[in-house]
Formats: C-alpha cells, structure tokens, sequence
C-alpha cells in the first residue's frame, strides 16, 4: 500500500481554528499520521513538499440538483450576469439580443434553456413572455429561469410539447403553477440530451468541483409528478460512477419510490425541494410569511396544511428515512419546526440528520425551536450578498420587518445548531467561496460568521449532518480526503475569500485527475465498481 509523506505545509484540521501542523502522512485511503515532525523509520513511496501551502478538508455542497446542473454545464446558459457595474443585460431589449445571439451560436440545440433571469434588476419588473420568446428565438423550444429558480418564462412551442394550454396564458409560470410541472419540464430537456452532453457536462461538473475543493455533493433530484421517473434512476447509476461522490435525496412524498435506491444507499434519504417544497421564493413572490409582498400585496402560502406533512415525516421517523425540506419564509418555517418539535423525542440524534433546507426567514419561535432540536440546517447566504448589493430584490419585496428577520447565523452558530452551507446550483453558482463570503459579510452584519465558521459548514458540519464522521476533518484514522491552496481561508477578509482555488485535490488518498468529457471516458467510468450514493 503507497505511504505518502506531505510535509513543509500548513494543514488545518478544521476541528479547531488553531489546531494546524506541518507534516500530514497517508497511507491508501487513509490518514496514519499527523504532526510537525516526520516520522523516523517508514519507507515512504512518495515524499511531497507543500512548500508553505495550505491544506483543507475536502468540501461538501449540502444542496444542488445534480441531474440539471450537469445537463446546464454543456448545454445552457445565463441570462443575466452581475458585474461590478450592476446587473446586465438590464431591459428586455438587450436581453432579447442577448436570446438571438445563443440561438444563432446553437442551431441544433432542441431546446434552449435559460437562467438567472433576475427580476428585480431588470427595468421592466418581469419575466418576457411567451410572445417575446418566440420572437427571440424563431419560434423555438425555450424556457426561461429567474435566477431563484420558483418562477419561468416558456415559449409557446414549448408549452404545446409540455402538453400545456396556450389559450389565455403569456407563458409565464410562478408559485404552485411552476413548481409542480418541474418534473415533466425536466424530463422534456434531458430528452433531448445526448451522451456527449452527459460525458462532458459530467466532465464539466466534475472538473469545476473540483477546481473549488469539492470532494462531494448532496443531489435534490427526482420529480413526483412523473409516473416512471427514469431521469433519477438514471442520475443514480451516473452518481455511483462519478468521481465527485454524491449523496441522493430522492425528492418524493411516495416513500416507496425509495426502495429503488436503498441498495446503493447506506442512509436512505428523501427530500429538498420539489414536492418537498413546503412555499416557493421571495422572488416569485410564493414564499410563505404572514404578511403580504409591499410591491404587490401578493400573499404566499403553504402548499400543505400541516396535518399531511406531519404525517409524512412521522412515516419517515418510522421507516428511519432521513429527511430534507424546504421551507424560506416564517410562516413555511412556523410549519415544519412545530412538527419536528412535536417528534423532538423520535428525532434520531446519532448518525445522520434530518434537514430544514434554506431556512431564511425564521420566526424568532422558530429559532428557538431549532436551538433545541437535533435537526441540521442547510444555507446559502451568497444569494443575500449578492441581493444586498446588486439586485435589491428583499428590500423591493419585503417588508423591513422581514428582511432584518433573515436567518441569525451567528446564533444558531454559537448555540451549536449543524448549519451546511451550499450553493442550491443551478440557482446560485457552484463556487463554495462566495456562500463563505454571504456568510462572513452577512446582510445582517451583526449575525456574521468567522471564517473558520464558515469553512466549518463546508467541511466538519455536512460531515456531521450525513453521519460520516471519517470525512470532514483531517486527523489520523480519517480519510485523506483534502485540497492544496496557496491562500489562508481562514485569514481571508471581505471579497479576497472569493479567490480561493484548489491547487490540487487529493480523495480516498488520489490525486484527482482532470477530466476531458468524451463518451469513451464516460464509458470507462461506467464499468467501475459503483460507490454508495
């Protein structure tokens, strides 16, 4: 077995800020030894000088939806992009320009997918229509996103293909009405997909992990308004087979659809978004508060009353599922922390946990509920940076009231709750350092986290959260799972942490190896030994 000496570097355990030595030993996949000296009478296979370095655990993203971000690594685009002038393009003109031009550049691309429209920022307050998108696009199969992903803009062809009625309708789609159509919406598009998009979005994916220190993802994936969800079967096989390990979150209410995956799974998981979604978003204005938008006086709801979920997470106290959903307004989040404080005493607390995603506008109730509760929280606070300073979407929206009630990370934080940061990808980019940035200059200041806070809900916290304690840290018995950076994460202030990069990542003791996304590399990698998802 290879014995390899890293010595001359700074490693940082993560199980305390301070708790950093020089000399790392691997052995397999395994870490045998860590310290500040070398130690004396091992034949080393390899000897790897750090050169002052920084080494790190390995990353988790604790919530993306894999089967879409990979298909949007080859075969997409984003509408809208924010730059240090703002937001752009700003007005329907320019982003219709913007529409004509990827057409052009991908004749043959059967549907064309767009996202990050952001709404708030853009001049005329709202997606285009389906009249605007046909113009845009000849008459194509196209589908709009707003940048929150819970609202869209679908072309007149592609409403006919989804089987959807025309009549009456300007093709725009938020709340209920866009939600629980995902799956058939999801199914059209990777239909049309083929094995070279797989093998190099998979590539893509895979490489771009990589790049940020990310050794593993945790997958929302799967659609219950879809008979035969061949998509997730599929995802599944592919997940097994990726480099980048995964973590599936089957995102049914039918437990019994579980039972496809329960032998690749060591913790049968269920959950994160779609029929899991107990409200939308702040930007399609379907995020559940008690009261209503200030632009619009629209009014979100919950999609479910509270007696059908809590039947559905007592069924998965009992069948041991472990649970994630989501929940951003107060009145969404009242929903699910009353229930769980109802089971606190069936709530498993070793082992892996069960999961409030997003949390964002929490009742102080609510926070309370949490802080004695045995239940992980996943957070993408990157989206209230980037709303604070360039889309303005809370303080057009909410209520003051509101906005100042985000999630109180230093709190939860300091009262030990298990927050697991994420990018919520395709929705925000995968870049783990701009979640950390939302999370060290938070939009409420005062709720910031530190640095070593912050890392810690990429690193030892999702660690905790799937109950892999092997992972997540670097100390002996551990696996040597960890990247190489030439910056000090934890000494980063403001914007610089947004420029943290992976020199090199290292997992289950293996340099990860760049990927080039042809079908013959996909093919080799699909007659490996499959890993748990």
């Amino acid at each position: 077995m290879r014995k390899i000496l890293y010595f001359n570097g700074n490693i940082h355990s993560m199980l305390s800020e301070n708790d950093i030595f020089s000399v790392m030993v691997t052995e397999g996949e395994k870490i045998t030894y860590t310290g500040n000296e070398v130690p004396s009478g091992i034949t080393f296979s390899e000897k790897i000088d750090l050169q002052k370095k920084h080494v790190f655990p390995t990353l988790t993203d604790s919530h993306l939806h894999l089967l879409y971000t990979i298909v949007l690594c080859a075969a997409s685009f984003n509408i809208c992009e924010i730059t240090a002038d703002g937001v752009k393009p700003d007005n329907m003109a320019d982003i219709g320009k913007r529409v004509r031009l990827y057409c052009k550049e991908n004749p043959k691309q059967k549907i064309i997918t767009a996202n990050g429209f952001i709404v708030s920022a853009v001049k005329e307050k709202r997606l285009p229509d389906r009249h605007e998108l046909d113009d845009w696009s000849d008459g194509r199969a196209m589908i709009v996103y707003s940048i929150d992903g819970h609202s869209s803009a679908i072309s007149t062809k592609l409403m006919e293909m989804l089987g959807l009625d025309t009549k009456d309708s300007n093709g725009i789609f938020s709340g209920e009405a866009h939600e629980f159509m995902q799956g058939k919406v999801t199914n059209l598009i990777a239909s049309k997909v083929t094995p070279s998009i797989i093998a190099k979005g998979i590539a893509n994916f895979s490489n771009l992990c990589a790049s940020y220190g990310i050794s593993r993802v945790c997958a929302m994936d799967g659609n219950e308004d879809i008979e035969n969800d061949i998509l997730t079967k599929l995802l599944a096989f592919l997940a097994g087979h990726m480099d980048i390990d995964v973590r599936l979150f089957p995102q049914y209410m039918d437990y019994r659809r579980l039972d496809h995956f329960r032998k690749n799974q060591k913790t049968l998981r269920a959950g994160g978004c779609g029929v899991w979604e107990l409200d939308g978003s702040v930007g399609s204005h379907s995020a559940a508060f008690y009261e209503p938008y200030k632009d619009n006086s629209a009014q979100g709801h919950c999609y479910y009353k509270k007696d059908k979920i809590k039947d559905k997470v007592r069924e998965a106290l009992d069948k041991n599922i472990r649970l994630s959903c989501h929940a951003i307004g107060e009145a969404a989040i009242d929903l699910i922390t009353e229930i769980y404080e109802d089971f606190k005493d069936l709530i498993p607390e070793k082992g892996a946990m069960m999961r409030i995603d997003h949390f964002e506008f929490p009742s102080e109730k609510a926070v309370e509920r949490l802080k004695k509760l045995p239940l992980a929280v996943t957070v993408q606070p990157g989206f209230s940076w980037v709303d604070k300073r360039f889309l303005k979407s809370y303080e057009q929206f909410l209520p003051e009231s509101i906005v100042k009630r985000q999630i109180p990370l230093r709190e939860l934080a300091e009262a030990k709750v298990c927050l697991c940061g994420s990018s919520d990808s395709p929705v925000q980019s995968v870049n783990p350092y701009e979640q950390m940035l939302g999370m060290i200059d938070f939009y409420i200041e005062e709720q910031s986290l530190t640095p070593f806070e912050a890392l810690s809900t990429y690193t030892a916290n999702p660690a905790k959260m799937l109950g892999e304690l092997t992972t997540g840290t670097l100390q002996k018995g551990n696996y040597a799972d960890f990247f190489i950076c030439d910056r000090d994460i934890l000494s980063c202030k403001g914007t610089d942490i947004t420029l943290c990069k992976a020199e090199r990542m290292i997992v289950r003791g293996k340099a990860y190896k760049k990927k080039k996304g042809t079908v013959i590399e996909l093919i080799l990698m699909l007659i490996r030994k499959a890993k748990k998802i």
